[in-house]
């Protein structure tokens, strides 16, 4: 057990799993330990829902503050997540470009270290650059930075690059590809006629008694990222009204679909091609033969005979061509997808806090990514005691709306 503590380093690691892989919050990890030790399965003292918390907020600010190999050449990822609140937390997390797996799966989380963590009031080129500078002194100048295409994230790492153009820049390609579809769909009347009537339609269907049939909701933020699950719903709506004998509740409340067959059959057809694009991309990155693999990939989707398709498909070779690196075995990559993981699991540890804004348990980024050995545990709980994060809260965080709430709530008390 580490130097001090009252826990074992396998009771350490299980509880912190438990939250951080498992899904449970912090009171579910300490009962549902003690549940094992009260059926037999295990002997061991257990932690309180307070002291896994201190545990996972210490590995955290330990990851945060831990020296990195500034020997390879690292990669970047990059971007904000935004809860309520005036500040924003930009989370940049780095890899070796060598240890990539291209070509066998996606990047995972674990294969990844926690490189800056930076509460921000407001966020501009200025301020993104700043910290771009201080977060070269944990890992060297990288190599590649990949981010989407916020306003002050591209201003900051063009600011960056300016005095090392040999550090490359890629947009991700899922905001690529969503960024296409919006500027395509947006201007067709039929598509925002199209929303509206879905809208209508589930409305009258969510405190109904086919509630079943109301169409899944799009984000308000980042919609066409997520549209696969709409039109997935609207083509079963469709196969259901071209049934012999369509069901009469569908029929009834989605008859109207009929209406937009044509166009529903070329929106499919363009978000299929984007979301192969992107599969491929995340997992194979880019290189010298990217476009010929796309050109492949691409042949069963029949472009010769869709022009729409050939269109999209041009805007996708000019973005390899412009991101792709030049020499001819070096691959980058191209998503920032297991980064939006790494925000939704920040999400699911903080709770209901994280509709408080940023709290202390933003630093429970630092355990969602990356994986720590039995010595770095040892090594992160005796070299980072709570006082550590304490400080890093007070000075990162400082109050936050929890607090001020609690505040407001006690003064309109008294």
């Amino acid at each position: 057990m580490p130097q001090g503590g009252q826990y074992s380093i396998a009771t350490i690691t299980l509880a912190v799993q438990l939250v951080v892989d498992a899904g449970s919050s912090l009171r579910g990890s300490s009962a549902a330990m003690n549940t094992f030790v009260e059926r037999g399965f295990a002997d061991f003292r257990v932690p309180a829902a307070s002291t896994i918390r201190s545990w996972i907020l210490r590995l955290g600010l330990f990851a945060l503050n831990r020296p990195l190999d500034k020997t390879q050449p690292w990669f970047w990822l990059m971007d904000h997540t935004i809860q309520i609140g005036s500040k924003k937390l930009l989370v940049i997390l780095g890899g070796c470009l060598h240890q990539v797996r291209f070509g066998q799966r996606a990047l995972a989380l674990s294969e990844l270290q926690l490189v800056a963590l930076v509460p921000m009031d407001t966020s501009n080129g200025s301020l993104v650059e700043r910290e771009l500078e201080l977060a070269a002194l944990r890992t060297g100048v990288p190599q590649l930075i990949v981010s989407d295409q916020g306003g002050d994230l591209v201003k900051g790492i063009g600011n960056y690059r300016e005095l090392r153009p040999a550090v490359k820049h890629v947009l991700d390609v899922a905001h690529f590809g969503a960024n296409l579809l919006e500027r395509s769909w947006e201007s067709q009347p039929r598509w925002s006629e199209f929303l509206t009537q879905i809208q209508q339609t589930s409305s009258k269907l969510r405190q109904s008694k086919v509630a079943e049939l109301t169409a899944p909701q799009l984000r308000p933020k980042g919609r066409f990222l997520n549209l696969g699950v709409l039109l997935r719903f609207v083509s079963l709506l469709l196969l259901r009204l071209d049934a012999a004998k369509p069901e009469a509740t569908v029929q009834e409340h989605y008859g109207w679909l009929r209406e937009y067959r044509e166009p529903l059959a070329t929106w499919l057809a363009e978000h299929h091609l984007v979301r192969t694009t992107i599969r491929h991309l995340r997992v194979e990155g880019l290189h010298g033969r990217s476009r010929l693999e796309l050109h492949r990939v691409w042949r069963v989707l029949g472009l010769g005979e869709r022009p729409h398709l050939r269109a999209l498909a041009k805007h996708w070779c000019d973005y390899v061509r412009q991101h792709q690196p030049s020499e001819g075995s070096v691959r980058y990559v191209a998503s920032t997808e297991v980064l939006e993981s790494s925000f939704g699991k920040l999400k699911r540890v903080s709770g209901q806090q994280s509709r408080s804004g940023l709290t202390g348990l933003v630093l429970a980024m630092g355990t969602v990514v990356g994986s720590l050995s039995d010595d770095e545990v040892r090594q992160g709980l005796e070299s980072t005691p709570q006082k550590k994060v304490d400080s890093w809260v007070g000075r990162c965080i400082g109050r936050t709306v929890q607090w001020l709430r609690r505040r407001f709530l006690k003064n309109s008390s008294d």
